[in-house]
């Protein structure tokens, strides 16, 4: 009887951490690509529940991804360079995805460490490079990307826009 409680409830877990399709993604309903070529495996998940809870707190607000420095990192769909810079000794790349606007309340991703020759208003196509992982991408001996969504003022999954499955972090 204990055996069936933990597997329900590991399957629960499961199921919450999986991504879903958004039909808001782009305007023609399609889907995005990852930000990093091959399979994408998450070291690190949005915490959504913490997020939502208390939008000022402490909270995971993107996903960090298995990646290694120097790895380039793509476009996953259309939209408009917003910034390229550092902010407290960490290169980002944000993009302002058009079909949503391009002003603060718009749809917009974020990544890093990520250092990027791209000009802010440069156009970018869904799958175009965007840059490549910075050396300071450590989260407890792993490189990793960084990924996030901002979607009119508040923080989402990213991963809910992408159609194929990602690999998950072990439960134990």
């Amino acid at each position: 009887m204990k055996d069936m409680k933990r597997v329900r409830i590991c399957l629960a877990l499961l199921l919450a951490l999986l991504p879903t399709t958004s039909a808001e993604a782009t305007p023609n309903n399609e889907r995005w690509v990852g930000p990093l070529a091959g399979k994408l495996i998450v070291v690190r998940t949005f915490d959504g529940a913490a997020y939502r809870a208390n939008h000022y707190g402490r909270a995971h607000r993107g996903v960090d991804l298995l990646s290694e420095v120097g790895a380039q990192v793509f476009a996953p769909t259309d939209g408009v360079v917003a910034y390229v810079g550092v902010i407290n000794s960490i290169p980002i790349v944000v993009i302002a995805h058009a079909n949503h606007g391009t002003t603060e309340k718009g749809l917009r991703t974020t990544y890093l460490p990520v250092e990027s020759e791209l000009m802010v208003g440069e156009l970018v196509r869904k799958a175009d490079p965007i840059g490549n992982i910075a050396s300071q991408s450590h989260f407890f001996g792993k490189t990793v990307l960084h990924w996030g969504e901002r979607l009119n003022g508040e923080y989402n999954n990213p991963l809910r826009r992408l159609g194929a499955p990602v690999i998950l972090p072990r439960l134990s």
